[in-house]
């Protein structure tokens, strides 16, 4: 039997990438998944293409960064199912700018969507969760968020803030049975990292210097997700699991000798 049989799951972001795959995943483990994403139409495709499968879904659209909305949204699914079991934070985007050339729009609008975003639903989610004693949260932080991303000052901030975030929910959810978790995936071959950091041929570098040699997909951190959701894995709460391939191992000196020794 599917471990997840019985259980309503909201995944924000779940439009496409990281959390389409998410989704997917908890969905062929029984969950009735609600697709949330910024864009309605994305989002109803998605749930056209999991019914298609034979999975169970519903497609929402919603501005995680409007606290408004997100109170609302979230009142609608405890009216509409009853209960919320699980919570997927993957709503986000990436852009590139330098400390001293950020506009004030960037930075508060990068900030908006994943950390108040995540927080927003998160508080809204525990309420649900706390009246029936029981939830798995996983949220999504950034590899970012380990050491910093150079030109990327707003996206670390708001990473770094979710692992916060996650660490001092998870310590007063936990007393409710409500487990609390963060992902930081590395370099991840999604729609949105094609067009950023795998760009130009930089994936290939990234395979070169990536201990497992390729560049991770969706799937990975899907599979790390359906594991946090797991109702046996209820004694793993406040911990974030770096999920790259080993790349964050990596520093210039072992680039430099594997390199060199690929010659020999």
């Amino acid at each position: 039997m599917s471990y997840l049989q019985g259980q309503i799951a909201v995944v924000t972001g779940s439009g496409s990438g990281i959390g389409k795959a998410v989704a997917e995943a908890l969905c062929q483990q029984g969950a009735h998944v609600c697709i949330v994403d910024l864009d309605a139409t994305r989002a109803a495709e998605v749930v056209e293409q999991f019914k298609a499968k034979g999975l169970r879904a519903a497609d929402y659209a919603l501005d995680v960064s409007n606290s408004r909305r997100v109170s609302e949204f979230f009142t609608s699914v405890e009216e509409t199912y009853g209960k919320l079991d699980i919570l997927v934070n993957c709503a986000g985007y990436a852009a590139t700018s330098l400390l001293d050339e950020m506009d004030d729009e960037a930075w508060t609008r990068m900030l908006s969507v994943h950390a108040d975003g995540s927080f927003y639903c998160l508080r809204e989610a525990a309420k649900i969760m706390k009246k029936h004693h029981y939830g798995r949260v996983v949220n999504i932080s950034s590899l970012a968020a380990e050491s910093g991303m150079y030109g990327h000052v707003h996206y670390t901030a708001a990473k770094y803030a979710i692992v916060g975030l996650t660490e001092v929910a998870a310590k007063e959810l936990g007393p409710f049975h409500i487990t609390v978790n963060a992902i930081k995936p590395g370099i991840i071959r999604t729609p949105l990292g094609e067009q950023g950091l795998l760009a130009n041929g930089v994936g290939e570098r990234f395979e070169r210097v990536t201990p497992i040699q390729r560049i991770g997909e969706p799937k990975d951190i899907a599979r790390t997700a359906a594991f946090l959701v797991h109702p046996e894995s209820d004694f793993i709460t406040g911990t974030s699991i770096v999920v790259d391939g080993g790349f964050i191992l990596m520093n210039e000196m072992d680039t430099v000798v594997c390199e060199s020794l690929r010659q020999v």
